[in-house]
């Protein structure tokens, strides 16, 4: 008996998979006919109908979406072709494409038909029959002429970026270089030297960043030190950044109130390319403090099915804890002539809100709303100064988005 309740078990599984093997590609074949998806739609139906060939639903679809296909492809490559022959410039290179592609997906569903034929009616066979067309040379012509199309865009800014490379007179020109050599390198990955005045470009387009010393403009002198610690954190940005090397300024420097630097300073600074320097108005990183507190005792029962009744009790003090920061800053990139490059003012502001109950030591949970917080013990307090490095880490990503 038992052994007969794990075949019927067994077989009732194997049901289950076989109707969720046709269903789903069914499903998917649906919703690509809606979207005028034919490729989709006739190769989600063809699943289908492998997993069971007399599923009516998904015949129809396969004949809708492959009575279809053809016309709409000739239709759509045409639209393409006009876009994409002859060769205009890099721009050509999407359309042929995504002719390739769609070239490449009729012959794969060619190659289906022909794997499914065998397995389905009379009737379906000649059906497909009727739609048959080999798209095979199609797709080889159109893979040569993709190919083509690359080396001609590769080529293009190949040359725009010798001739930037070989008229650059600073980094800022180099970078344009590399930028334009990178694109030769995004159709044909390795077309003639481009490696090579990559490699070139790049070190010489590679900016030295430093940072004025921190200067608080606040009533507050006492918080230097964490304004001072904000800004140094944002020194290993500068890991990830292509364009970009962080330079420690050892020498105190002498600046003018306009940022401008004395000829000993530029001296000192002659290998720094751009510096940063921040001005605080305002910081203040508040400690977490307790906004109420209220006494709260409660007791749950439960009457039990023999009549006795359970109890559990709770008492202890329902907590509002609150916590709250700011900080307000003027970003300043400018060059070692002190030229301001670029501006940016910053104002962060967080608040942070705590709400538990804190039970006493012989409470018991269950007499506690179960979707209220319950603690029995009192939270560390909030890191405030490391909520504010977070913000402002977002922020000073922003700011040096100009490296990247």
């Amino acid at each position: 008996m038992k052994k007969l309740s794990l075949v019927i078990l067994l077989c009732f599984g194997i049901q289950l998979i076989s109707a969720q093997n046709f269903r789903k590609p069914y499903r998917e074949a649906k919703r690509a006919l809606n979207k005028k998806d034919y490729v989709t739609a006739t190769l989600k139906s063809i699943e289908s109908l492998k997993a069971k060939k007399n599923f009516k639903k998904s015949n129809d679809i396969f004949e809708k979406a492959l009575s279809q296909i053809n016309t709409w492809a000739a239709s759509y490559i045409k639209e393409l072709e006009a876009n994409a022959i002859p060769y205009k410039d890099y721009q050509s290179v999407a359309s042929m494409k995504e002719i390739f592609i769609t070239y490449a997906n009729l012959d794969n569903v060619q190659k289906k038909l022909l794997e499914v034929s065998n397995s389905l009616s009379s009737k379906q066979q000649k059906f497909i029959l009727l739609h048959t067309v080999d798209y095979e040379k199609n797709r080889n012509e159109a893979e040569n002429l993709l190919n083509a199309y690359n080396n001609n865009a590769a080529d293009e800014f190949y040359t725009e970026g010798i001739k930037v490379f070989n008229n650059a007179k600073n980094k800022y020109e180099y970078r344009e270089a590399y930028k334009i050599f990178k694109n030769s390198k995004n159709y044909v990955e390795e077309y003639k030297d481009i490696n090579a005045y990559l490699d070139k470009s790049l070190n010489l387009s590679i900016l030295n960043i430093g940072y004025f010393p921190v200067r608080n403009l606040s009533n507050n002198r006492s918080n230097k030190k964490a304004m001072e610690d904000l800004v140094s954190n944002t020194t290993g940005f500068f890991n990830n950044y292509t364009f970009a090397n962080y330079s420690e300024i050892s020498n105190k420097i002498q600046l003018r109130n306009l940022g401008m630097l004395n000829d000993k300073g530029k001296a000192q600074l002659k290998n720094i390319d751009e510096l940063v320097k921040f001005k605080f108005s305002r910081y203040y990183a508040g400690p977490t403090v307790i906004k109420s507190k209220e006494f709260y005792s409660n007791t749950k029962e439960k009457k039990k099915k023999d009549g006795t009744v359970k109890k559990w009790y709770c008492e202890g003090y329902k907590y509002e804890l609150t916590a709250s920061g700011y900080v307000e800053l003027i970003v300043e990139i400018i060059d070692n002539n002190g030229d301001i490059l670029d501006t940016k003012k910053i104002n962060i502001s967080k608040e942070h809100n705590d709400s538990f109950f804190l039970a006493t030591k012989d409470s018991d949970r269950r007499a506690y709303p179960l979707l209220k917080k319950y603690r029995t013990s009192m939270p560390q307090e909030f890191n405030m100064p490391n909520a504010l490095r977070n913000i402002f880490n977002s922020y000073m990503s922003d700011v040096f988005k100009r490296y990247k």
